[in-house]
């Protein structure tokens, strides 16, 4: 089996992916465009989160899409989730049920989604995955962290296939601190699948490509400084190396118009081993867009990539796209 130039045989590739977002995601808070019966069932979803939700209509269109997992063992399948307002909604009716009353009056039914883990249970439990279930938070970026840190278990065979997905619920709560820029919040959910690409020829599956992602941190206060220009130059070369990106690829940008993103933008445009920046898109207040991003040039398998995401909290990660190789989908 060839792989695309760069790739390594510890690389998984995408079998499946799934989208469910509203029009023109970052979404118009409050406007509905989720029919739940419609794309669940009618009955045995009235207490999920909205967010689970979605996850869970998004992970299935994944599964449908051509991530089966029926070759893999439950105990050998595992689940990473990424987001930063998916309990948002949740969290602030238990606030106000416990301040307008007690405690005692919170529903039994709700109560276990004051647990982040928990928002991603039932579609682990819909199709057994009893490897391990991950749920990362980190501002802005949790998505493609997901992404990073399954994708080191899956290469460190601590699984044989993973479903990786982004959601998220509206406001995320009061605005950070350090945000900046006409951020909007985001509903929704994106889902993937990834297999290591030996498996997925011997059953016959095909794939959309290959991905990497690392993420990084740069301190707030250093955008826009020499020391910090000089300390993101280093943070970006070592997080290329370990996309192996040795060559310029095409760019794509997702910021939010603060120091950190302008800073982040500046340096990639001058680095020697990144291509133009094709695209800049503006972040929503959670972790979606992102993964969004990835999910469209994955399906529309425009080659090798770069996804750049960096925004105020300082957060920042870097996500490459490999050449999908010889298995068209």
């Amino acid at each position: 089996m060839n792989l695309p130039a760069g790739m390594l045989a510890t690389d998984a590739v995408v079998t499946g992916i799934g989208v469910v977002v509203p029009p023109g995601t970052p979404a118009d808070p409050g406007r509905p465009w989720f029919d739940t019966r419609a794309r669940l069932g009618p009955r045995g979803y009235k207490y999920l989160p909205a967010a689970s939700r979605y996850l869970l209509a998004a992970a299935r269109e994944a599964m449908a899409d051509g991530g089966g997992l029926d070759l893999v063992p439950g105990e050998r399948r595992a689940a990473t989730f990424g987001t930063n307002s998916g309990s948002a909604a949740v969290l602030d009716g238990m606030d106000r049920t416990v301040a307008d009353g007690h405690a005692d009056d919170l529903s039994p039914a709700m109560a276990p989604f004051f647990a982040i883990n928990v928002l991603g249970s039932r579609p682990c439990a819909e199709y057994e995955v009893k490897g391990f279930q991950l749920t990362l938070t980190s501002p802005r970026v949790a998505g493609l962290e997901a992404m990073e840190v399954g994708l080191r278990a899956l290469s460190l065979g601590r699984c044989s296939s993973l479903l990786v997905a982004a959601m998220e619920d509206g406001p995320p709560g009061p605005a950070s601190p350090v945000a900046d820029g006409p951020a909007l919040p985001e509903e929704g959910a994106v889902a993937m699948v990834f297999e290591p690409p030996a498996a997925a020829a011997a059953r016959g599956g095909r794939w959309y490509g290959a991905c990497r992602a690392r993420t990084a941190f740069l301190p707030p206060h250093l955008a826009g400084t020499r020391e910090g220009q000089d300390r993101l130059g280093r943070i970006v070369t070592d997080l290329l190396t370990g996309l192996g990106a040795d060559r310029p690829l095409p760019v794509h940008v997702i910021a939010d118009g603060s120091a950190v993103g302008e800073t982040v933008a500046a340096v990639l445009t001058a680095h020697p081993r990144t291509g133009p920046i094709t695209s800049r898109t503006a972040a929503g207040l959670g972790c979606l867009t992102p993964m969004v991003r990835l999910a469209g040039l994955l399906a529309a398998r425009t080659g090798d990539r770069l996804i750049v995401t960096a925004t105020a909290e300082g957060n920042l990660a870097l996500a490459r796209i490999f050449d999908p190789g010889r298995s068209p989908c």
